[in-house]
């Protein structure tokens, strides 16, 4: 009976501890169920706010890509206004430093020359044309096409003129320079230390420049076969101090050029007034460009208003045909009393033909 109370109380405590593992392992399946649910449900959503975020992110894009567009290319622009702009300032910056380069390159060659003269006319003279000559080199303008030196030419009265050089402008006009200056009495001038010297010198040298006037105008330039007359003479002063000294002792000196439609000039100077020689070629070219684009415009508009009218015309005789056709149609066909009408008539008189006619 003790055996059987033993066994009885034993097995009900396994069935306990059976229920109670039966039990303990049914919860933790269950939460294990709701943790792999609530990771699941994490990761979708997760998932679905990624799909959204990457879908919005989509759209903007699709709605920004044009003006992304448009900002780089204004970037582009801005960019190439700034390159053209930087190139622009650079030329601008060379070509002031290129003329003072030359105009302190001439002027120091010339003060040196000056110094190495001896008071002959004759060197003054080449030296004078040599001056001119670098300075037309330096100028841009075209040797033989621009301008001309030592050129032969015969005024009305027959008499032999070779100006030191002729700068040719736009419209068949030109300029004849002169550099066949006498600085004797100049260097007279800088050389004495006597007043009363200086002051026969200073008047010597005003003289010699006013008989250059006289002397040029009597030459007749403005009456060259084969060429207009000059828009100016100018005279050639290769020394700034010997031409300023000149000018300020005795201004009717230049009244009296400007009469006589001469100018006097010196290497700075000179330089820009060839300056503005090559910007009048290089205009007229522009001016020449834009001229034959205007008349390629006007027969391209000719062309279409030729065009244009055989069109018209086409247009027409396609309406006259059109109406040709109709009107044969239906004399044929579709009008009243027409011939397949009128065939049909006589096909029920009895008429007979070995072909069958029947409209299309």
């Amino acid at each position: 009976m003790e055996n059987i109370t033993l066994v009885l109380i034993i097995v009900f405590m396994a069935l306990a501890v059976g229920l109670l593992m039966i039990f303990y392992l049914k919860s933790q399946k269950t939460e294990n169920i709701e943790n792999a649910f609530k990771v699941i449900a994490a990761q979708v959503l997760e998932e679905k706010n990624s799909s959204l975020t990457k879908e919005n992110i989509e759209r903007v894009n699709v709605v920004l890509e044009p003006f992304k567009e448009q900002i780089k290319e204004l970037n582009h622009q801005i960019s190439d206004l700034k390159k053209e702009q930087a190139v622009a300032k650079e030329s601008f910056k060379n070509e002031v430093s290129k003329v003072i380069e030359q105009t302190s390159k001439i002027s120091i060659d010339a003060e040196n020359l000056t110094t190495a003269l001896k008071g002959d006319s004759k060197k003054q003279g080449s030296w004078g044309e040599m001056v001119l000559e670098k300075t037309l080199e330096e100028s841009g303008l075209r040797l033989g096409k621009d301008y001309q030196l030592q050129q032969s030419f015969r005024n009305t009265k027959g008499e032999l003129l070779i100006p030191d050089a002729v700068i040719y402008l736009p419209g068949e006009r030109n300029i004849i320079i002169d550099s066949k200056v006498s600085l004797k009495s100049y260097k007279a001038y800088i050389d004495s230390d006597n007043e009363t010297k200086k002051d026969e010198a200073l008047k010597n040298h005003i003289t010699s420049l006013k008989d250059h006037i006289k002397n040029l105008n009597s030459k007749g330039y403005n009456h060259i076969e084969k060429l207009n007359p000059p828009d100016y003479i100018l005279i050639f002063v290769p020394l700034e101090s010997a031409l300023s000294l000149a000018l300020t002792s005795d201004w009717d000196l230049q009244r009296l050029a400007m009469q006589n439609q001469i100018a006097f000039v010196t290497p700075t100077n000179l330089i820009a007034i060839l300056r503005m020689a090559e910007s009048l070629w290089k205009l007229d070219a522009q001016n020449e460009n834009a001229s034959n684009i205007a008349k390629r415009a006007g027969h391209l508009i000719d062309k279409f208003s030729g065009l244009n009218d055989d069109l018209e015309n086409i247009g027409k005789y396609l309406n006259l045909a059109g109406k040709a056709f109709d009107a044969a149609d239906n004399k044929l066909s579709s009008g009243k009393g027409n011939l397949f009408d009128q065939i049909k008539e006589l096909e029920a008189l009895g008429a007979k033909s070995k072909k069958l006619i029947s409209k299309k």
